[in-house]
């Protein structure tokens, strides 16, 4: 079904039942905010750890392979 089928459908809806179903749906969108938000990628570079390298990026190759 489409998203115009569905939207012709909830209009033919009354306007209580409408009501309900739009705030059933904004809260299923919360959720999935919530669980996102969860996520544990979201939380990479939260916890820095310091291996006293001053600069990592300049000298990448260095400090991973141990060659310059």
């Amino acid at each position: 079904m489409s998203i115009q089928e569905l939207e012709a459908e909830a209009l033919k809806l009354p306007e209580d039942q409408r009501a309900k179903l739009v705030a059933r749906l904004l809260a299923s969108m919360r959720c999935e905010v919530t669980e996102a938000e969860e996520d544990p990628i979201f939380q990479l570079g939260t916890s820095p750890v310091s291996i006293g390298v001053a600069d990592g990026a300049a000298n990448h190759d260095r400090y991973l392979y141990g060659s310059e």
